[in-house]
């Protein structure tokens, strides 16, 4: 059986598979494998990152909670310049509820 290596572990002659075997065998099919299939994968990965950040970067609405660690102050802080109407807010029902968008242009002016 062979030995798990990690990357950055040295390999020694006495773990590598010996050529003609069947772990050997293996290894080389492995190998082959990722080979082809490593650069779709990598663009596949790729992909998805790129469309997750674009997704994070909407307009969506955040809780009091997100706004107050956007702009690195405590809650309570965040309800005060709600009520004296120092902070862009917009009310849902009993919430308050903060764009990141708004938020980033009040901080830009303050």
């Amino acid at each position: 059986m062979m030995k798990k290596l990690f990357p950055n572990q040295a390999k020694s002659t006495s773990d590598l598979p010996v050529e003609g075997s069947f772990d050997y065998f293996i290894q080389q099919a492995v190998e082959k494998a990722l080979m082809n299939v490593s650069e779709p994968l990598l663009e596949s990965v790729v992909d998805r990152i790129i469309a997750r950040k674009m997704t994070e970067n909407k307009d969506e609405p955040l809780t009091i909670d997100q706004a107050a660690e956007l702009i690195h102050k405590k809650k309570q802080t965040i309800y005060s310049y709600c009520s004296s109407g120092k902070i862009p807010f917009h009310k849902n029902g009993n919430h308050n509820i903060f764009f990141r968008s708004e938020l980033v242009e009040w901080l830009k002016a303050n």
